[in-house]
């Protein structure tokens, strides 16, 4: 799977991507029979649209995709928006090597009012190096999830031995959630590689 990437982002087609690309393995993952991740992220909407564009009529991104269904099976698609960031967003754990997120999947009935407990949460525990991202689910196959948040950490063992339920005000953001979402699914994983533009 690296060195499949590795060819992309050299090709000419690679070298024009706007995407940061990562890869993720997974630590735990419920039931899915997901073992990695790769997250793409875009700078925008439009860079999104553009770069879409570009890899649907490369014959570099038709030789990555062969090279790919040799070595792995797809088990998920999702595309989503980050929404926010929370906590110490300054944190350098956001671009440290091997960090650690832990996800949680929820089906939120009104996301408004989520963002507003998520928001007061994780602000009030910036102090203590917390960094949370929120994003909403556009789509995801049969997950009936509509919001991600990740909780991101320096490593596996500092993710396990800091769950926000240990996190000031978690009480009091529970009782706020309680009647607007479920969580569908927890996951951590950690970061193998990245490939970032030029």
């Amino acid at each position: 799977v690296v060195a499949a990437m590795n060819k992309l982002q050299a090709s000419p087609t690679g070298q024009q991507s706007t995407a940061s690309v990562y890869l993720y393995q997974y630590i735990a993952n419920g039931d899915s029979l997901a073992t990695h991740q790769i997250l793409v992220v875009y700078p925008s909407s439009d860079e999104m649209d553009a770069n879409i564009l570009r890899n649907a009529t490369s014959p570099d991104w038709a030789v990555f995709l062969s090279e790919m269904q040799e070595v792995a099976t797809v088990e998920a698609e999702g595309v989503g928006q980050i929404l926010a960031m929370g906590g110490d967003v300054d944190n350098p754990v956001m671009t440290a090597p091997g960090r650690t997120n832990v996800y949680y999947q929820m089906s939120v009935s009104d996301p408004a009012a989520y963002a507003s407990a998520w928001a007061d949460f994780t602000s009030a525990n910036s102090e203590t190096g917390v960094v949370s991202i929120l994003s909403s689910v556009v789509a995801y196959g049969w997950n009936p999830s509509t919001h991600v948040v990740s909780n991101v950490y320096s490593s596996i063992g500092e993710a396990v031995s800091n769950m926000p339920q240990n996190y000031e005000g978690w009480d009091a953001f529970s009782q706020r959630v309680k009647n607007i979402r479920t969580i569908e699914g927890r996951a951590i994983n950690t970061l193998v590689t990245s490939w970032l533009p030029d």
